[in-house]
């Protein structure tokens, strides 16, 4: 779990900006939050503001950090990094994370640390990177780097294989990225650390496309179900999906693709996923010795008027709503969030795009339905939807604004705002639309 971000000189963000999943001490909604030592970690946040102001921009801070460790580059090629322009072209974009992870062990038990990670990087080269183990009010490093020179601490001390990656590392590599995916690296808090970045943090943006979506429904029947009952639920008009049979020949694929996906499945197995245009994803599998196709397509059914009998009609997914689409394409990340053993952090950009506030509002409920101090899951999202914004869905810590000042995003979380009235059960929504708490387009 994300417990708090701080980036500075990026973007539209120049001065430091801290966003933190750390609760207050606010009692609404307590027995949702995640008990961590003497913490607790907010599960959900939104993220408000005008356009052009900065929240987006946060989002992709995040993403670049991940890049930049989890990404392979050659020596010398540019890194993903963009200063603040009019006030830090000359000076690295700075990044901290500290973050909840699982330990790898034995696997009779569960072990977690919280862990550190904070770089200093420039389009050319990183200046500084360290990775710390925080140990109740001390933190502890596992290494430290300016520039080129590595030091390394307890444990990592006298381990061959870090001691040649930190003499080996290039100025535009991050030692975590070198480190993280090497099998002949056993520390378990590096190892930790590169996955948390690689394997849980997700996001999705306004685009995102789950093209996994027809192999999961196919294959998974708890994932199907939950499909077609989140479908249903929210009222999209579909009663459910199925997969239809189609001809191998209409795929866009030449013979000699369809030979070696043929040979390939033969000799492997499993699916492949078929690419197409929007929400048309085809299936090839093998069925019975012979080379099946198959496309998932919604069921609609007719309005009976008195007397008559629905009847069922099947459209392809490319001709459904936007809206809906959007939702769809959602599904499978709720779906892992509603996993009890979990552990994800989600972000998601523009989680409104295309979808009935009430849509949205559902999505954010079935995902904080049955949440306890136990989990260890979080949704995280850029949105414009103010409907949202109401005490008895979210918390004020759990609503953050972002506004730009002097060419400078800001970020401020509600929270901040009770010495102005804005008490556990305000009218948030009419705060923030008054003005008075910034984020809003000064029109």
């Amino acid at each position: 779990m994300l417990r708090s971000f701080t980036v500075s000189n990026w973007k539209s963000y120049y001065e430091p900006a801290e966003f933190s999943m750390v609760a207050t001490r606010e009692r609404r909604h307590g027995e949702r939050l995640t008990r961590v030592r003497r913490s607790r970690i907010l599960p959900v946040s939104a993220i408000y503001g005008a356009n052009a102001a900065g929240k987006s921009t946060l989002i992709e801070a995040l993403v670049a950090l991940r890049t930049l460790i989890i990404d392979a580059r050659r020596v010398g090629s540019l890194l993903p990094v963009m200063p603040h322009l009019p006030e830090g072209k000359h000076e690295p974009s700075k990044f901290y994370v500290e973050f909840l992870t699982e330990l790898e062990g034995d696997g009779l038990s569960t072990k977690e640390a919280i862990l550190t990670y904070e770089l200093a990087a420039d389009r050319r080269r990183i200046y500084y990177e360290a990775l710390l183990i925080r140990r109740g009010d001390r933190e502890d490093f596992l290494f430290e780097r300016e520039g080129s020179n590595v030091q390394l601490d307890e444990p990592l001390l006298g381990d061959k294989r870090t001691e040649l990656h930190s003499e080996l590392i290039s100025d535009n590599e991050t030692l975590l990225g070198a480190l993280g995916p090497d099998p002949e690296v056993a520390n378990p808090h590096v190892k930790a650390a590169y996955n948390w970045f690689a394997r849980q943090l997700n996001v999705i943006y306004p685009d995102s496309r789950a093209i996994y979506l027809p192999a999961q429904f196919a294959t998974d029947d708890l994932f199907a179900d939950a499909v077609n009952t989140g479908l249903t639920r929210a009222d999209t008009g579909i009663s459910g999906l199925q997969l239809q049979d189609m001809r191998v020949e209409s795929l866009p694929l030449e013979p000699d693709e369809i030979d070696f996906l043929l040979n390939e499945l033969s000799s492997r197995g499993g699916i492949f996923v078929i690419g197409g245009g929007v929400g048309d994803y085809a299936l090839l599998d093998l069925h019975k010795e012979e080379l099946r196709a198959r496309r998932l397509v919604a069921t609609h059914s007719t309005v009976a008027g008195p007397g008559e009998v629905s009847e069922e009609f099947l459209l392809p997914l490319r001709e459904e709503s936007e809206g809906t689409q959007r939702f769809m394409n959602l599904l499978p990340a709720l779906f892992q969030l509603r996993k009890a053993d979990s552990r994800a952090v989600f972000l998601i950009d523009e989680l409104e795009h295309s979808m009935h506030p009430k849509l949205t509002e559902e999505f954010i409920r079935t995902f904080l339905d049955d949440l306890d101090g136990s989990n260890r899951r979080q949704l995280i999202f850029t949105t414009h939807e103010i409907q949202l914004m109401r005490s008895d869905l979210l918390r004020r810590d759990e609503i953050w604004l972002v506004d730009k000042v002097d060419g400078q995003s800001e970020l401020t979380r509600v929270s901040d705002f009770s010495d102005i009235g804005v008490r556990k059960d305000a009218d948030l929504m009419s705060f923030y639309m008054s003005g008075r708490l910034g984020g809003v387009p000064r029109i």
